[in-house]
């Protein structure tokens, strides 16, 4: 919304006049449908180089976490958020859609699901062949084959759930994480407090091969704070039985941390680019991979990382709120 010149304005005394227009009976225009909105929003991400870029990361990424196979990965998306109402939830759906296409990814092994979800969402989701999941299960989905994560702005809980669901030195490398950083978690989360609240997200932050994705002009608050993540085999490999051992949750435990308020996401250094820089300007990111993992889970351990006084709202904008909601899980 534009805001008014606070140098220019009335005297008190002064009101201006205004034009009286002649009302005219015209029928209440229909709202757009949400189906025309998403292709609207892929015809503006098809053409740029921000997807073209970031389906050549994702394809790289694909083959080094996963075996070649005759069959394409699945896919699991987690808290999408609301495609009808949410422009940001929109053009990661338009995004989640093309990737699938340039993967051939059939649409029918896209597996959805969000508590916010509308029945414009599921209708949307229907007309597009992807498969909405009846039971909310908290992100606690066990994989049995390489998948793809979508799991864009999540909150933390929910990747601990999901890689709880998941401990395993068979299971984790089936995960392709598409996600916020979880090694800005542990950046920015004191050490004896995150590996007590959040231990899977402690250890295995140290392993994960993670290639941040640029910053999208046209869409910045929904992919800003995103990576693809995943964790190789022999990564694993030696982990001892102590590290694969996870402490007992609580009785009663649903996934969520004691408290009112969930963790703030980390911010990353692409949330704080301005909006009207292009994509020449910035430098394409490279897979990074933490060469010395194992001193940081050991001091992740000891409780030697120091604390981050990082803290951001949940959002970048308020017009996503309604998809970060403490109670909202996936």
């Amino acid at each position: 919304m534009a805001q008014h010149d606070s140098q220019f304005g009335y005297d008190d005394h002064f009101t201006p006049a205004r034009t009286r227009k002649k009302r005219k009976n015209r029928p209440p225009t229909e709202p757009t449908s949400p189906s025309v909105l998403l292709d609207k929003v892929s015809e503006e991400l098809a053409p740029t180089d921000w997807l073209r870029d970031t389906m050549h990361t994702l394809r790289e990424s694909l083959e080094e976490a996963f075996p070649p196979a005759d069959d394409a990965p699945d896919v699991l998306c987690l808290g999408l958020g609301s495609p009808s109402s949410s422009r940001d939830a929109r053009a990661q759906l338009a995004f989640l859609l093309a990737a699938c296409d340039d993967l051939r990814i059939d649409r029918a092994k896209v597996s959805v699901f969000d508590p916010v979800l509308t029945e414009q969402d599921l209708e949307l989701l229907a007309q597009r062949r992807l498969t909405p999941l009846p039971e909310n299960r908290m992100a606690k989905h066990a994989l049995q084959s390489p998948t793809i994560v979508f799991m864009p702005h999540c909150d933390l809980h929910l990747y601990e759930n999901f890689l709880r669901e998941n401990w395993s030195k068979e299971q984790l490398p089936n995960a392709l994480l598409i996600a916020n950083p979880l090694s800005e978690y542990a950046e920015s989360i004191p050490s004896r407090k995150l590996a007590a609240e959040h231990p899977c997200v402690a250890r295995l932050a140290p392993y994960l091969t993670s290639c941040p994705l640029r910053p999208c002009a046209p869409y910045p608050t929904a992919f800003n704070n995103t990576a693809v993540q995943f964790v190789r085999t022999s990564a694993l490999a030696n982990r001892d039985a102590e590290w694969w051992t996870l402490p007992a949750l609580s009785p009663g435990h649903s996934g969520t941390r004691p408290g009112s308020t969930p963790p703030a996401r980390p911010l990353s250094p692409s949330a704080n680019l301005a909006h009207s820089r292009s994509d020449e300007d910035i430098e394409d990111s490279g897979v990074h991979v933490d060469v010395n993992a194992d001193a940081i889970a050991q001091a992740n351990a000891d409780g030697d990382a120091e604390a981050s006084n990082v803290s951001v709202p949940l959002t970048s904008d308020g017009r996503d709120v309604e998809k970060h909601k403490p109670a909202a899980a996936s």
